[in-house]
C-alpha cells in the first residue's frame, strides 16, 4: 500500500472537501491521510509534517496551497505541490492573515531558491490550476526556474481543487513516482 499525506492550505482542513474527493478517486494500492498540523507557525507546521511522515511512513505529500509552499520545503520526500503559496509572507497578507502568523513565514519566503539540491529536483510536480483566481500565472514562472518542464502540470481547475484536476494528478500518480 503507497501512502499519501495531503496537507491542506490555509484554512482548510484534516477533513475538507478535498482529502475526501482524493480517498474517493484514489486507486486501488493508495491511501491518503492527513491530520490537523499548527498552521499559523511555519517552523512548527513543518517539524508536524515531518514527524508525521516518518511515523507513518509516508511515502508522498500532496500539499495544496500554503500546504504547498511546506511541502515545498521537504526536501528528499517525493511530493506533489498544487498551486503552491511560492511566497507565503507576500500572499497570506493579501487574505487578511494576522501579521503573526506572517512573521512566522517571513524569513522561509525563499526557501526554495536557498535550499533546493539536485538530488531533491526530480522528487516535485506541480500542477497549476487553469482557472486560479488567488495566483494565477504568478507561480508557474517560479517553479520553471527551479524545476524541469516536465514536472509542470497544467490542470482544469481554480485554487481550489476541482474533480477533473484531482483526476489528471490521481492519473500521474504512478508516471511521477515509483513509490
Amino acid at each position: 500500500m503507497k501512502k499519501i499525506l495531503y496537507v491542506y492550505g490555509y484554512g482548510g482542513s484534516a477533513s475538507g472537501s478535498t482529502v475526501t474527493m482524493l480517498k474517493r478517486l484514489m486507486p486501488e494500492g493508495y491511501t491518503v491521510e492527513s491530520f490537523t498540523y499548527t498552521q499559523a507557525d511555519f517552523v512548527k507546521a513543518r517539524q508536524e509534517i515531518l514527524d508525521y511522515i516518518r511515523e507513518h511512513n509516508i511515502d508522498l505529500v500532496i500539499g495544496s496551497s500554503l500546504g504547498g509552499f511546506i511541502a515545498l520545503t521537504l526536501n528528499g520526500v517525493p511530493r506533489i505541490v498544487v498551486n503552491p503559496c511560492w511566497y507565503p509572507a507576500d500572499e497570506l497578507p493579501r487574505i487578511d492573515v494576522s501579521d503573526e502568523i506572517v512573521r512566522t513565514y517571513a524569513p522561509y519566503n525563499r526557501w526554495v531558491e536557498e535550499h533546493i539540491t539536485p538530488d531533491d529536483r526530480p522528487l516535485v510536480h506541480a500542477f497549476f490550476g487553469d482557472q486560479d483566481e488567488l495566483f494565477g500565472e504568478r507561480y508557474v514562472g517560479e517553479f520553471l526556474r527551479h524545476y524541469p518542464e516536465q514536472q509542470c502540470h497544467r490542470i482544469h481547475s481554480a485554487h481550489h481543487l476541482s474533480e477533473e484536476g484531482a483526476m489528471s494528478i490521481v492519473g500521474l500518480l504512478d508516471s511521477c513516482y515509483s513509490i
